[in-house]
């Protein structure tokens, strides 16, 4: 048995169709019946079995630029068909099954990996991914994008993605539009039946004719991301919140500015006046006793606040006399008054423009030169003695005083509406006694200090600390600290024991000696100071540290501290 070309024709697995130069068929195999699902006849035009193929077939051959193989879509399948020009004899067409070309395909090794890489891709992304056509129609779906809309991945693949805007599901599709205009594109989707955004962004995938092959569209939640907003916003809060902490405790342990704050009452001070220095409040009023630091607090404002490259401006309103005060504070012109100078001089609140100015003793500044600081905070300009120019001036004004300005007020002493102005932000520095957790501290603080100026290793001894503790200290840290200098430079022995001024006698009642017993005359309260005495008495006879007499007559420490420099007594 001999074997033709036509018997290998008639086997092939592909179909062949030849047509003469005129377009007639000439030859078509049983496989090019079966792919086109009809009997093809010979000796008729190509057009008359399949116009569709035919127009492509003349294409190609009219414009030899043109590939050679097209691909034909038939409601049971696609096919390719690939042209071979015979010149003067005519024509062969070999059509190819495109599902049997994708089942070839995916045989060999890097398409199945890429394939294995592409589903991968879809199916373990958080975004929700579309693939469509230059119809609309959906190619591929993942099961996020499917989820998202509230359908399956299954009922989506081969519908029209306009569909999802005609039936209700989204309020406006984005693919209908990079079909129409070419171009990328990004926009919100609502779904309405599952009451959320999604933000979509489309992107066209173009042919060398600049023509669309697909769109590719990426979705995610918008859920998502004001969910993660509103986390980031309480991690923020919650920063800010151990931030202000640590800014209130930790970061101002300012001990390199001298601010040493452990007690409640203090801290409470320094987180009031953190808040104002960061707020950039001005009429700040910190009033208390002498010596408590209030200049010291008023740089600590300063430096803590947003003008802290600017200037700090001080001056003392008790120090100098009316004239001279007025002339420093809103400055001179050139001959206004008996030996001013020939160029005139700026004056500190000139000076303070866009910093600070810290007017201490501000109850000591007088009458007249009030009125004319009133003006200066009410208009924010001063004059200067002797000129006519307005000059502006911004700053934080910072008052302080030892004295009760509103005793003052009532005296016309000073003016009521200068103490409204200034009282804006009103901080009291509570006196040292009243925070005797911070004496220690600041003791050892200038303690170490003045060791180190002048060369010295002195160190308290336990009853030491403990006077110190007890001591009600009227000078404040002023106070405190000229003690501790005076006993680092004049003490010889490094144990320091005695550094307190000896204690005056008690106005309450004269002291009695030991074992004195109070005439029957005498009132209750003589009878009771003699009680307390004559118990500190015995328990001094078997204790020797203020600690274990605070324990043995169940008080506090201070407590023992205090009665015992009451009576002239110590345990030393």
């Amino acid at each position: 048995m001999s074997i033709t070309s036509d018997s290998i024709l008639q086997h092939a697995d592909i179909g062949v169709i030849a047509m003469d130069r005129r377009g007639r068929i000439q030859y078509a195999n049983p496989q090019a019946d079966t792919l086109l699902k009809v009997r093809i006849p010979t000796n008729v035009p190509l057009g008359t079995v399949d116009p569709i193929m035919s127009a492509k077939l003349t294409d190609i051959l009219e414009d030899k630029d043109r590939p050679s193989t097209f691909h034909l879509q038939k409601p049971w399948g696609g096919m390719e068909v690939h042209v071979s020009a015979m010149g003067n004899d005519g024509t062969v067409c070999f059509l190819r099954s495109l599902q049997s070309l994708e089942d070839s395909a995916w045989g060999l090794p890097n398409i199945r990996e890429m394939h294995l890489q592409f589903k991968t891709l879809l199916d373990h992304t958080y975004y929700g991914i579309y693939i469509l056509d230059n119809q609309g129609i959906v190619l591929e779906v993942n099961d996020v994008a499917a989820g998202l809309i509230g359908t399956t991945r299954e009922k989506m693949i081969g519908t029209r993605i306009q569909a999802l805007g005609e039936d209700g599901i989204v309020d406006r599709p984005l693919t209908p539009t990079i079909l129409k205009t070419k171009k990328a594109k990004s926009q919100p989707i609502y779904v309405t039946s599952r009451e959320k955004y999604l933000m979509a962004c489309g992107t066209p995938v173009l042919d060398k004719n600049g023509e669309i092959l697909f769109v590719v569209v990426i979705e995610h939640d918008m859920t998502i991301v004001k969910d993660l907003r509103k986390q980031l916003e309480e991690a923020r809060q919650v920063a800010d919140t151990i931030k202000n902490e640590l800014s209130h405790r930790n970061l101002l342990e300012l001990s390199s500015n001298d601010i040493i704050a452990d007690s409640p009452a203090m801290n409470q001070v320094l987180t009031i006046l953190l808040k104002l220095a960061r707020m950039d409040a001005s009429n700040i009023l910190i009033t208390g006793e002498s010596g408590t630091g209030k200049g010291l607090l008023a740089k600590f404002i300063h430096q803590n606040g947003n003008r802290k490259d600017k200037p700090f401006i001080s001056i003392n309103c008790a120090a100098l006399p009316e004239m001279l005060l007025e002339a420093e504070l809103f400055g001179y012109e050139k001959g206004a008054f008996t030996g001013a100078s020939d160029s005139g001089k700026a004056g500190l609140l000139e000076l303070a423009h866009q910093g600070s100015i810290f007017l201490d003793e501000i109850g000591d500044l007088p009458f007249s030169v009030q009125a004319k600081l009133l003006k200066c905070l009410d208009e924010k300009e001063i004059r200067r003695i002797g000129g006519t120019r307005s000059i502006p001036v911004d700053c934080i004004i910072i008052a302080a005083t030892n004295l009760d300005l509103e005793e003052l007020v009532r005296k016309k002493e000073f003016r009521q509406d200068l103490y409204f102005r200034l009282n804006t932000f009103p901080v009291r520095i509570p006196a040292l006694r009243e925070r005797q957790e911070d004496i220690i501290n600041i003791a050892q603080y200038y303690l170490d200090h003045y060791n180190q100026v002048y060369g010295q290793k002195k160190h308290f001894s336990e009853a030491c600390s403990e006077a110190l503790q007890a001591y009600p200290f009227p000078g404040n840290v002023r106070e405190l600290k000229n003690l501790i200098k005076n006993a680092v430079v004049i003490k010889e022995k490094n144990r320091l024991d005695h550094i307190l001024p000896t204690p005056a006698p008690d106005p309450a009642g004269p002291v009695l000696a030991p074992h004195q017993e109070v005439p029957k005359d005498k009132g209750l309260n003589e009878r009771l100071m003699a009680f307390e005495r004559k118990e500190l008495l015995e328990a001094l006879a078997h204790n020797e540290t203020t600690r274990d007499l605070a324990d043995h007559l169940g008080i506090s420490q201070s407590t023992v501290v205090r009665k015992l420099k009451k009576h002239g007594l110590s345990v030393v």
